[in-house]
């Protein structure tokens, strides 16, 4: 039986350590079982028009937001093993094709104007929960399995180590610098292409963070599942909440804009949420299917 380093249960648990990813979706717990039209949205991208896309555990797939209406780009098969069974993180390439990953392949797929997952490792990956892109195509990976971070070279499907930073979430920001969201102590932290790492949360702080994004002031946001909250962290300032409550009900991906605007997933509240620069949250679309 394959691993499953993450499973969704009741209260404040969004994607905690666990086992059995064969028993999904029996193993998500309430907010991913029940009729047909349930959805689990986990991670959001935009592309450079302003749409929308996002990961969604329970439709196996993609969403995607366009002309203000939702669609699905991509719905795969609940039968596990397949592309997209378990989708848990999206991001945009550099060329604007989509990337998801998946972990009951064990890998990540490019997905282009045709809609059709593309394997691009061979299943070399083992849990990508976070996925970000550098300005030359290097596509780097939180692996949840590995507690690495690796990185696959632009125009390749080899898989590099990095670093074993226990990551949870990646982030390249406009300097091409690379952001993690760890599950160690050290809980953000920044890791150059050499894999030296430099702490920039050095202690716990955040609950149960899982996302990271940083704008162009060099401010960090991440997201807090148990925090129900945004994190900022300010450069050589301590961490702070940002938003928190309600609408948020346990955040878990997060997007910029093209003007710096935070776009946050829900799961639990099966919605995305805009933040504006007060850190209130409203929400931008929900995530349903239609009967």
């Amino acid at each position: 039986m394959a691993s499953l380093a993450c499973w969704i249960a009741t209260g404040s648990s969004i994607l905690q350590d666990a086992a059995a990813q064969d028993a999904v979706p029996s193993s998500l717990g309430p907010a991913a079982q029940g009729s047909a039209l349930q959805v689990y949205p986990l991670d959001v991208t935009l592309n450079k028009e302003g749409n929308a896309f996002v990961a969604d555990r329970s439709l196996h797939g993609v969403w995607q937001w366009k002309d203000e209406k939702l669609s699905i780009l991509f719905e795969g098969s609940p039968k596990f093993r397949t592309p997209l069974n378990a989708a848990y993180s999206i991001a945009t390439d550099v060329d604007g094709t989509l990337l998801v990953g998946d972990s009951a392949t064990r890998e990540v797929y490019r997905i282009g104007d045709d809609a059709v997952p593309k394997p691009i490792t061979g299943g070399k990956i083992g849990i990508p929960i976070d996925i970000a892109v550098k300005s030359d195509g290097t596509i780097y990976v939180a692996d949840l399995e590995l507690r690495r971070l690796v990185r696959i070279p632009a125009g390749t499907g080899d898989v590099e180590a990095v670093a074993s930073v226990n990551p949870r979430g990646v982030f390249v920001d406009h300097q091409d610098r690379v952001w993690v969201v760890s599950q160690n102590p050290q809980q953000l932290l920044m890791v150059s292409d050499a894999g030296e790492v430099t702490a920039i949360v050095k202690e716990r702080t955040f609950e149960f963070p899982h996302q990271v994004v940083v704008n162009r002031a060099g401010e960090a946001f991440v997201t807090d599942g148990y925090k129900k909250a945004i994190w900022r962290v300010k450069p050589g300032a301590a961490a702070e909440v940002f938003s928190s409550g309600a609408p948020l009900d346990g955040p878990v991906g997060i997007a910029l804009d093209a003007n710096d605007q935070l776009v946050v997933v829900d799961p639990r509240a099966q919605a995305v949420f805009r933040i504006n620069a007060d850190g209130k949250a409203e929400e931008w679309f929900k995530i349903q299917k239609s009967k």
